[in-house]
């Protein structure tokens, strides 16, 4: 995307909450970097109520934190909050498993497999926003599929942090086609049926760039 690219239609809330979450997800905001709403009317040609708008809604989804009369942060994490999220999704994601496995419905893997299959073509088109979005989309549907609203409830809970950890990632990964071979390691691991291994699997897959973000943590 462009950024000289203007917005001429309607929904124009809607586009620039687009526009705007695209580009904290692909890494082209800084975690911390200052969003004003007369440089983003600027950049998108349109007056500041839309601008408003979209800084609202990005803050209920976690990715900004608005200033009073200042704009907008991109909204950071703690090292302490990624250390917590990580061991609680830990925890709760093999219970998870537990539970979509119990079901033994084919469905359920054919679900999980179309979104991999979604993965596959956005780490071809090196699509890093694409990549964030279907990555939740995975790890909620399992969450979904297990069939317990208290676990689905809990995982909302979760979602604005893990959302933040999930952007994190793309620093430590060679390319986005290495999301899509852990991904698809782990669902092979949930394809098997063998319920150790999948459970296994998905602390393998919570805890793989633990220490990687805690590091970077460090000195942010």
């Amino acid at each position: 995307m462009s950024d000289t690219s203007r917005i001429t239609f309607t929904g124009l809330g809607g586009e620039v909450t687009g526009r705007l979450r695209e580009d904290i997800l692909a890494g082209r905001y800084r975690d911390g970097d200052h969003l004003t709403e007369r440089d983003l009317a600027e950049k998108f040609g349109l007056s500041r109520g839309p601008i408003r708008d979209a800084l609202r809604q990005l803050q209920g989804e976690g990715l900004v934190h608005l200033i009073p009369r200042r704009g907008a942060r991109v909204a950071t994490l703690s090292k302490t909050d990624a250390a917590h999220v990580i061991e609680i999704r830990q925890a709760l994601e093999p219970v998870a498993v537990r539970f979509l496995l119990a079901h033994r419905d084919p469905g359920h893997l054919a679900a999980l497999n179309d979104i991999l299959r979604e993965m596959d073509k956005a780490s071809r088109d090196d699509d890093w926003a694409a990549l964030v979005t279907i990555d939740m989309e995975f790890h909620e549907t399992i969450f979904r599929l297990a069939g317990s609203p208290l676990l689905m409830r809990t995982w909302e809970g979760l979602r604005v942090p893990l959302l933040q950890t999930f952007r994190m990632h793309r620093q430590f990964y060679e390319s986005g086609a290495q999301v899509y071979r852990t991904h698809r390691q782990f669902f092979d691991a949930l394809a098997s049926g063998d319920l150790g291994r999948a459970e296994q699997s998905a602390r393998e897959h919570v805890v793989d760039l633990r220490d990687d973000l805690l590091e970077h943590l460090d000195h942010t």
